[in-house]
């Protein structure tokens, strides 16, 4: 357990704290409280101006939002996809086919990227050629 995981373990439970503020004294203690109340409003500051941010933040996507749809905008008309709306993948297929040493022809029908069977790959790394070298017709 690491130290900041005893702290918490040890500071939520009062009978944990007990034990572990037992042998403290008393303007100690109040020391220590006053700066955990000081930490206190620190971070309730901070979690405030972080909903103000993210509040105004709100508010400049309504007008803009409200002010698009007064002049007919969309987001569509930047070239953006709407919030939902998936990309389709424009992948090329294509037909390749090689000849074995034996004579036999094998054909395969993919694209340039992803996994290719595996006596094409075989074939490619005897040769030395690549997938674009054996593309007989595109689809």
């Amino acid at each position: 357990m690491n130290i900041f995981e005893e702290v918490m373990h040890r500071l939520s439970s009062k009978t944990r704290m007990r034990g572990l503020f037992r042998d403290v004294h008393i303007e100690d203690l109040e020391r220590i409280v006053s700066r955990l109340q000081d930490v206190l409003e620190e971070k309730r500051e901070a979690v405030s101006a972080e909903k103000e941010k993210l509040q105004e933040k709100k508010n400049s996507i309504d007008a803009i939002r409200k002010l698009m749809e007064e002049r007919g905008v969309s987001l569509e008309d930047f070239g953006q996809t709407l919030p939902g709306e998936k990309k389709k993948r424009n992948i090329k297929r294509f037909l390749f086919e090689y000849q074995d040493s034996d004579g036999s022809v094998h054909q395969w029908e993919g694209s340039l990227t992803g996994r290719a069977p595996k006596i094409f790959q075989d074939y490619l790394q005897r040769s030395g050629k690549e997938r674009s070298d054996c593309i007989i017709e595109s689809r």
